[in-house]
C-alpha cells in the first residue's frame, strides 16, 4: 500500500527543496514546479530523451494528482500534497 501513498504525505507551501519518495502530488491551487525531479532520472518524468519535456515552469491547475515517484520536489509557486511511498 505504500505504493497508493499510505506511508503518510507532506504539505508544501514554500519554495524550499523537499526530498523523499513521493509516489504522487496533488495541487491544492495551481501550482508552478521549480524543479521535479523524477526518482529515477533515467526512467522519469522530466527526463527529456525518454517521455517528453520537463513541467519546470508549467502551470498545473488546483485540483490535479500526478502520479509516478519523485525525489525533489521545489515550488516556484502553489500548494501540494505530496504523498510518501
Amino acid at each position: 500500500n505504500v505504493s497508493l501513498g499510505q506511508a503518510g504525505a507532506k504539505f508544501i507551501n514554500d519554495t524550499a527543496e523537499h526530498t523523499g519518495s513521493f509516489v504522487a502530488i496533488t495541487m491544492l491551487e495551481d501550482t508552478i514546479f521549480a524543479t521535479l525531479t523524477p526518482f529515477d532520472a533515467t526512467n522519469g518524468i522530466g527526463v527529456g530523451s525518454y517521455n517528453g519535456n520537463s513541467m519546470s515552469g508549467e502551470t498545473i491547475p488546483q485540483g490535479v494528482t500526478i502520479y509516478g515517484r519523485w525525489s525533489t520536489v521545489d515550488l516556484a509557486s502553489g500548494l501540494v500534497i505530496a504523498y510518501n511511498g
